[in-house]
């Protein structure tokens, strides 16, 4: 297993996980955000709330199994493959809906709180789906001590990178949104 593909599988399988559950457990909100961007029918916004969290959640522990080396290489592809085209199909949706609410303040419906859709969100979805596809391509399959670290380390510090990087591309969207009220430290505002 290389580090670098269980690195990306865990990152894309971390922030998948969270957004399924969220979705799973809330899929009004996801319908409301779906109504919000104006961009699919009405009619399909309960299908799409109610099965895009049990997608994610497939997906998420998939790739979560993949990076831990119990999954073959082939499954291992298919599930970054599908999870890769998951997120850049998110990409690209959130670059029609910014298009569409220009100057609107709309919920991404991400999962990952109540972040509204920004260029941020778009780049993070890439960013994921770059990830995923980065997972899929490497090499995978069982943890080999071989290359010179022992396994646990390996696994280690692919864990560490794993949620290192599911934290800062969740995270990606709110920590650069500015509130419309915000003032600096003097006073003046922003």
């Amino acid at each position: 297993m290389s580090v670098l593909a269980a690195a990306g599988l865990w990152a894309v399988g971390l922030v998948l996980l969270v957004s399924g559950l969220s979705h799973a457990r809330a899929p009004r909100s996801t319908r409301v955000a779906l109504r919000a961007h104006g961009t699919l029918p009405p009619a399909a916004h309960r299908g799409v709330a109610l099965v895009l969290g049990p997608v994610e959640l497939v997906l998420a522990l998939g790739l979560l199994a993949g990076g831990l080396g119990v999954l073959d290489a082939a499954a291992v592809r298919a599930l970054g493959l599908g999870a890769a085209l998951l997120c850049l199909a998110f990409a690209a949706y959130l670059r029609v809906v910014r298009r569409r609410t220009a100057g609107q303040e709309v919920p991404c419906g991400c999962g990952l709180g109540t972040t509204p859709v920004t260029g941020w969100s778009v780049v993070r979805a890439g960013l994921l789906g770059a990830l995923a596809l980065t997972g899929a391509a490497l090499p995978t399959g069982p943890w080999d001590a071989g290359t010179g670290a022992p396994v646990w380390a390996q696994v280690v510090v692919a864990a560490a990178g794993g949620l290192a990087l599911a934290v800062a591309t969740a995270a990606l969207p709110a920590a650069r949104a500015v509130p419309a009220g915000l003032t600096t430290l003097t006073g003046a505002a922003r």
